[in-house]
């Protein structure tokens, strides 16, 4: 018992005997029930290294390795890396998301400072790396768990007016085939990008006009397009299409067919419902870059592909649909995400709802 009394007086910050005392007690008891496995110097720097190989790339998809490589590497270990494990606190963590929000720290080169996303996500990867060192018996508890998480401010699409929208669908009349599906698709279910790439015809039901979605498709450079798991489990859905798309769909499987019989030997069939010339997954960017070359042909006002699933989510709020029935087709892992993102839709179905209600009470009070 004398090393860990030691180690309890050589890493708290102890005011008094007393307190000395106290912890030591508390923290012989953890060592004991096999709470804290590790009394020794371990600097985050070691473990984070230790942690990537041990768990990222075992278990996440290469473009969050790699993601959570660059977080690691260029973010974490320079402000933190050189803490010992059993030494971090609330206060380092505070004291590090305050330091990410100053200006100078963008990777791409760009001026200004990181977004709320960014460093909510950087939060979000120390706080997974050190829950992983409670769970190998490194650390007691997770720092990350005392702090309040960083706010983020949902961004908010200037979506394009009715007058606009019903302008693009015009447009979309006299495209190529392939990009009018992607785009009245994204509408339709308001899939994310990924997962409308990683589609395949075997995903529909054409009788009953269901679209699983139970996968998303990536891309990376040196490894090319892989498929992954979505997002989250509520990712993980299946959701009614509409007549009109389920048409055009059918439409477009029987075109994709023709190509591929006028390629005849030069193109593979993989499934893929959104191919490359020659039957390959499309890659992932792809319908991004067209789509906004569409909307500046057509002198249309800017947006980005993403927009499109807000907008299909907008249309379905403006409708009256339920807003559970919303962030279950939109695959929403909390009906709360859905209601902060859509919060000024919602507000505007509610005018136009105590407007009804008002016109039912002024005819009432005047009989």
């Amino acid at each position: 018992m004398t090393s860990i009394k030691k180690f309890v007086y050589r890493d708290f910050s102890i005011g008094s005997q007393r307190e000395a005392e106290r912890e030591y007690t508390l923290f012989a008891a953890e060592v004991q029930k096999g709470t804290v496995a590790y009394t020794g110097k371990y600097k985050l720097a070691d473990f984070a290294k230790t942690w990537y190989k041990d768990y990222c790339l075992k278990n996440l998809a290469p473009k969050t390795q790699r993601s959570y490589r660059n977080h690691t590497k260029n973010r974490i270990i320079p402000a933190l890396g050189h803490i010992d494990m059993v030494k971090l606190r609330p206060q380092h963590i505070i004291k590090f998301i305050e330091e990410l929000r100053k200006p100078g720290l963008r990777l791409d080169g760009k001026t200004g400072t990181l977004s709320d996303q960014s460093v909510m996500y950087c939060f979000r990867v120390l706080s997974s790396m050190l829950q992983d060192a409670v769970q190998w018996q490194i650390i007691s508890n997770n720092p990350c768990s005392r702090v309040k998480p960083p706010t983020i401010k949902h961004h908010k699409y200037n979506l394009p007016s009715e007058a606009d929208i019903r302008k693009m669908l015009a447009y979309l009349i006299d495209e190529p085939i392939k990009y009018r599906m992607i785009i009245l698709l994204a509408l339709d279910s308001g899939l994310r990008l990924g997962e409308l790439m990683a589609l395949k015809w075997d995903d529909i039901d054409f009788e009953t006009g269901i679209l699983k979605v139970d996968k998303s498709n990536q891309a990376l450079g040196g490894k090319g397009v892989f498929t992954k798991a979505p997002k989250n489990d509520s990712s993980m859905r299946i959701l009614v299409l509409s007549s009109s798309v389920l048409e055009l769909l059918h439409k477009y499987l029987i075109w994709q067919k023709e190509q591929r019989l006028l390629l005849a030997n030069k193109s593979v069939d993989e499934g893929w419902i959104f191919t490359k010339w020659n039957g390959q997954a499309m890659y992932p960017t792809t319908p991004s870059q067209w789509f906004s070359k569409f909307l500046k042909r057509k002198d249309l006002p800017h947006m980005p592909f993403h927009a499109l699933r807000h907008l299909s989510a907008t249309l379905l709020i403006s409708l009256g649909i339920p807003l559970k029935n919303v962030s279950s087709r939109l695959g929403h892992a909390d009906i709360r995400t859905t209601a902060n993102i859509y919060g000024e839709a919602l507000q505007s179905v509610d005018r136009q709802v105590a407007d009804q209600l008002d016109q039912y009470f002024r005819k009432t009070i005047n009989k």
